[in-house]
């Protein structure tokens, strides 16, 4: 069995993402898995369309199996959410390939940048690129652009290309034998306001969906039923959680700030007086920003704190794997997963109750954050 896979969010999933895996099939995979986020994402914010109808929708658009990328690996930066859903991957024993869309679609163009971010020499140009008071961003582009040229180091300004990149990274990190290929991104920008030739990006479709508006025409209509379900009343509406957040994170202390993951540099200081004198959690925000923490950094965190996310809960590694849906495909990927995976398998929430240490811990906290998830549906 030739078994491809994908890391994913999908929320939701569009008309961009039902090409990928068209042509993730084209290529001759018998089976596609997915590894997909569960209700919190990396950009820090609830999921619009809660895991289990995601997980539904890649079903049918073409996915046979898919499992979830745990919580701590899902809301966090590129390099710990590619990393966390790379590793997951590998350890089922039965992977061939993984797949992800680019802006360059150039996989060659992406690995020499991948090669030279593992460079011992690039962390010491970072820094003293960042004495100028730039932002890590730019400071790593332009270390990059010194070693390897400036045209690959332009490949960091786009969100897509940064991922595929730690994708490579983590692949050889862990030394795996999972072949990567990448396929050129079709239609709308990342985060682009507009829809073109009936691709759009999935933040103008889940504003969309929360203003009650049709999404007909921008997702798959394989997919079109099951989002619609939701459309309005079961889309998430983070600021429902807007007094959750703020009676948390003013009960949080110095030294529990400073516990929170990415803290670094005094960050939980400025952190801390802004959440004395602000009485949103926007003004917080906007009071901790500097070109240093990005807002999407600062969400990270803020989602961290009201789960109750810590750095003691920042696993090496995922710790079993959470299984969200299947086809008859997927079944026979799960057989082969059971004989070759030494990670326990989650099926039902009674497997995950079996779960034992740091385990059992991490399935725990997962529970416990679908639990807040519900608050913000209406």
């Amino acid at each position: 069995m030739n078994i491809a896979s994908i890391i994913c969010e999908l929320d939701p999933l569009h008309n961009g993402h039902k090409y990928l895996l068209d042509t993730i099939r084209d290529s001759g995979a018998d089976c596609i898995i997915a590894c997909m986020s569960g209700n919190f994402t990396q950009r820090g914010a609830p999921a619009a369309f809660d895991k289990h109808t995601r997980a539904i929708a890649a079903l049918n658009c073409g996915a046979d199996l898919v499992i979830e990328l745990p919580l701590t690996f899902a809301c966090a930066g590129a390099e710990r959410f590619a990393f966390g859903g790379v590793s997951l991957l590998d350890s089922l024993g039965c992977v061939d390939s993984i797949f992800f869309g680019s802006e360059c679609g150039d996989i060659g163009a992406l690995r020499a940048v991948s090669d030279c971010l593992a460079s011992p020499d690039l962390g010491a140009a970072i820094r003293e690129k960042l004495k100028d008071g730039i932002t890590f961003a730019k400071a790593r582009e332009q270390a990059v652009g010194e070693l390897i040229g400036e045209e690959r180091a332009m490949l960091l300004r786009s969100p897509n290309n940064i991922l595929a990149i730690e994708y490579l990274k983590a692949l050889s990190k862990l030394k795996s034998g999972i072949r990567p290929y990448t396929i050129k991104r079709r239609g709308a920008g990342h985060d682009s306001g507009e829809s073109s030739d009936g691709f759009a990006s999935a933040s103008y479709i889940r504003e969309l969906a929360r203003e009650g508006g049709s999404i007909e025409g921008l997702v798959p209509k394989e997919a079109l039923d099951i989002l619609s379900e939701c459309i309005p009343d079961r889309i998430s509406r983070p600021e429902l959680l807007e007094r959750a957040v703020l009676y948390r994170l003013k009960c949080m202390s110095r030294e529990e700030l400073a516990e929170l993951p990415d803290i670094s540099e005094g960050l939980e200081n400025r952190l801390y007086a802004a959440i004395r004198r602000e009485r949103s959690v926007a003004g917080i925000l906007d009071q901790t920003k500097t070109k240093r923490y990005t807002m999407a950094r600062l969400r990270r965190l803020v989602t961290c704190a009201l789960l109750g996310i810590s750095r003691k809960d920042m696993e090496e590694r995922p710790l079993y794997i959470r299984v969200l849906g299947f086809n008859e495909s997927g079944r026979s990927a799960l057989s082969e997963i059971k004989k070759r995976s030494e990670l326990p398998i989650v099926t039902r929430l009674s497997d995950g109750r079996k779960l034992e240490g740091k385990a059992r811990e991490a399935f725990e906290l997962s529970q416990k954050s679908d639990e807040i998830y519900d608050l913000c549906i209406r």
